[in-house]
């Protein structure tokens, strides 16, 4: 709320009304006047991205690959993939100042474009189709660097602007302001932490209300899909692979998490129209209650999964486990950012649930789930380990069924993915976040 304290009920209408219009208006002024990266300046950040983020490309395809190798290729056949991906960013418009959705669109078109005309024309030219996958991993890896880039430029633009507003109207303050920095949201939807716990109960409750056995079944449900899953692939496939059963229900649960989260955060935001236009509340609460709610199902669910398995396959209690807490904090914090990005995406356009849906289904396969990432050709390692949720599932499977610590290159990937998502889901979420309820 704004108001001018010490004046008459009067006075303080006639002061309110005018700085309320101007607030309703501002979105649109700060996407006028925000200071965009100049032509040559965006030219040369991406370019440095695109030569940091092929490093760290062709780094992870050689530790991930146990070679060496890709690293000889690197001097030839960087300049023309760099070169590529920046003629097809210019050629989409990528570096011109454009509107938010306009130049998201753009950006991301235009580095996965220049991706892929230089997978293709440098195994055209060169034959060598051993590190297509590594210019893919490249290419995914600056999509979200030079996104990042852009946001936090957008956003540091827009506070300076709004400061240069609150200067003007010192007298007046916008509560709103405390939502427009991650620090901001971060203290906000701490404050707010009963309201994200209500809507977390508020849809555990739902889903069992009216059933006789409540929560009871969640904990049935997993009982009955080892059960079911024993039967269908030990006695009826006849897989007999050691802890087969253990394997698939780990990165089956660890899968239905991410997924169930994703698609729920499709309507995060356009099905609560009526509470975003008329209560003043951290926007970011939405996704993050639904990917809380997903966590609660998944713990409900492990409280019995996890004992059951351990005895059955008389897996013994070992150190490895003790990273089972943190993978988990990590996957969360992934799917947190994720949810962030699709709420975000689907206020703007509808036809983001449908899309979601047919990438789960895509996804889904090359999560190993129902194979190992050992079974995967060495060339597509890489790649398979960067879906998105492949490495936790990995992760999962070597502390259980392994008894390993996970390897480096998957902490590498759990870690990065955790922050990186985040970050860039918290930064377009803030970036858009005003004009939420324009599209609704």
């Amino acid at each position: 709320m704004m108001s001018t304290p010490h004046e008459p009920a009067s006075a303080t209408a006639h002061a309110i009304a005018p700085d309320v219009s101007r607030d309703q208006a501002a979105p649109a002024a700060v996407v006028r006047t925000s200071k965009r990266p100049p032509l040559w300046l965006s030219f040369l950040i991406d370019a440095l991205l695109a030569v940091g983020t092929a490093v760290a490309a062709f780094w992870f395809g050689s530790r991930v690959a146990g070679s060496e190798r890709p690293f000889a290729d690197m001097p030839r056949l960087l300049p023309i993939m760099i070169v590529l991906q920046l003629i097809a960013l210019l050629a989409l418009q990528g570096l011109a100042r454009r509107p938010p959705i306009d130049w998201l669109v753009r950006v991301a078109g235009g580095v996965l474009s220049g991706t892929a005309i230089g997978v293709g024309a440098i195994g055209a030219w060169f034959g060598t189709a051993s590190v297509a996958t590594v210019f893919l991993v490249h290419g995914v890896l600056l999509t979200g660097a030079v996104i990042a880039w852009r946001t936090v430029w957008m956003l540091a633009a827009r506070a300076q602007v709004r400061a240069q507003t609150r200067d003007e109207h010192s007298a007046l303050v916008d509560r709103s302001e405390q939502l427009t920095t991650l620090r901001g949201v971060a203290f906000s939807v701490y404050s707010y932490r009963e309201l994200l716990k209500n809507l977390v109960w508020k849809d555990v409750t739902l889903k069992y209300r009216g059933s006789v056995f409540g929560f009871l079944w969640s904990l049935a449900n997993p009982l009955l899909m080892i059960v079911v899953y024993s039967v269908a692939f030990t006695y009826i496939i006849g897989v007999r692979a050691p802890h087969f059963v253990f394997h698939l229900m780990l990165g089956q649960l660890a899968w239905t998490f991410f997924a169930n989260s994703a698609a729920m955060s499709t309507g995060a935001i356009v099905d609560n129209a009526g509470l975003l236009k008329s209560v003043l509340f951290p926007r970011a609460i939405l996704p993050m209650g639904t990917v809380l709610f997903n966590l609660v199902q998944l713990l409900l669910t492990l409280v019995i999964f996890l004992p059951v398995m351990l005895i059955w396959y008389g897996v013994p209690i070992s150190a490895p486990m003790l990273a089972f807490p943190v993978v988990l904090v990590l996957q969360v914090l992934f799917t947190i950012g994720v949810a962030l990005v699709v709420a975000t995406a689907t206020a703007f356009f509808r036809d983001v649930r449908h899309l979601l849906d047919v990438a789960l289904a895509v996804l889904f396969w090359t999560t190993p789930v129902l194979y190992n990432l050992a079974q995967v050709p060495e060339r597509l390692q890489p790649l398979v380990l960067l879906s998105p949720a492949a490495s936790y599932v990995v992760a999962y499977q070597q502390i259980f069924i392994d008894q390993t610590w996970p390897q480096a290159t998957v902490w590498l990937v759990t870690t990065a993915y955790a922050f990186g998502a985040f970050m860039v889901g918290a930064l377009l979420f803030l970036t858009f976040e005003d004009r939420f309820t324009e599209q609704l």
